[in-house]
């Protein structure tokens, strides 16, 4: 945005006063025409529509006082701050918070900053030998593609491929349409994880298996969805793993049809794979998952889940996921 100089506006003023059009002030003055809309719009009195260079620039430099206050002092603000360090110490990134912060009671107006003005701060800290960058979720990494695991799409007995499932679900304009996939201990021990993500809400379910095999994703997958209104369990999509194979055990007992990807093609579930990825922060690459429970896992989905998201105007996965099994309860 162009900020007018104190010359600049003595000779708006003048310009103005013989009722130049804005774009032939804009013109003479070297800025954009909605410059000088803003200028008059912001300086001039209400009653009498009348500019005056000194009464600018005194507003201006009032304006910028505050914003400079607003920016550089926030921290000064000890609740402000505390909450702001408790979040990231939560797990929760500058953006998160930030968007939350302009949304939640008693976080108004007044009090917001910025995502870059907590990163600022963040840095500036580091400088000073503090450690709160530690706390900053890790940059995500580019979607990898894998092979298949540990059976071809052609072993999978009436195998349901992505191309068939409906063209609604890939819109996400409805709840109801989940991806999964299992999150895996090191190569010779049995542990994993099962995940679940619903597609509109990004809501997310996980359960531990005590070995990586169908019959414990089938046990799991029952799990999950028996608490989930039917409204609300319609289509799950999953890769070519040999845990999938019993996919018609799962349709039978909760009603929702299980679709594969194509081979090679783990973006066809890039909203999995990003929560995979947000639980690896709490359980990271060569965990055992025979040596953590059920109960460690739940608390980390939870914290997932009440994770404020840019995607959903700042809401939480779990927000919009209850509030849409309400919406059914309530048309039922």
């Amino acid at each position: 945005m162009t900020h007018l100089t104190f010359s600049q506006r003595h000779q708006l003023q003048a310009l103005h006063h013989f009722e130049h059009s804005q774009q032939e002030i804009a013109d003479l003055l070297g800025c954009h025409q909605t410059t000088i809309s803003r200028e008059l719009k912001r300086s001039s009195p209400l009653i009498r529509n009348r500019y005056t260079a000194t009464t600018a620039q005194k507003k201006s430099e009032k304006r910028r006082a505050q914003s400079y206050d607003r920016r550089e002092c926030w921290y000064d603000n000890p609740d402000v701050l505390r909450y702001i360090v408790e979040e990231l110490r939560a797990g929760e990134s500058p953006d998160s918070i930030a968007g939350r912060m302009k949304r939640k009671s008693p976080w108004h107006k007044k009090h917001a900053v910025s995502h870059e003005a907590i990163y600022q701060y963040i840095w500036k800290v580091k400088e000073e030998g503090g450690v709160l960058h530690r706390y900053l979720p890790r940059k995500g990494k580019h979607p990898k593609f894998y092979g298949l695991k540990g059976a071809s799409a052609s072993q999978i007995p009436n195998r349901n491929d992505i191309k068939e499932r409906p063209k609604e679900v890939e819109k996400k304009k409805r709840c109801g349409d989940w991806e999964s996939d299992l999150i895996v201990s090191p190569r010779g021990r049995n542990g994993a994880v099962a995940t679940f993500v619903e597609r509109y809400s990004k809501y997310l379910q996980a359960v531990l298996l005590k070995h990586q095999t169908a019959d414990e994703m089938v046990r799991a997958a029952t799990e999950v969805f028996s608490r989930i209104p039917k409204e609300c369990r319609l289509t799950m999509t999953h890769d070519n793993g040999s845990e999938i194979t019993k996919h018609e055990d799962i349709t039978a007992s909760v009603g929702i049809t299980v679709y594969c990807a194509e081979p090679y093609s783990s973006w066809q579930r890039g909203l999995n794979e990003r929560m995979n990825g947000m639980l690896r922060r709490y359980f990271p690459k060569g965990t055992d998952f025979s040596q953590i429970t059920q109960e460690e896992i739940a608390k980390a989905v939870e914290k997932i889940n009440n994770s404020p998201r840019r995607s959903l105007n700042f809401l939480t996965p779990k927000e919009v996921f209850h509030w849409k099994i309400k919406d059914y309860a309530f048309q039922s």
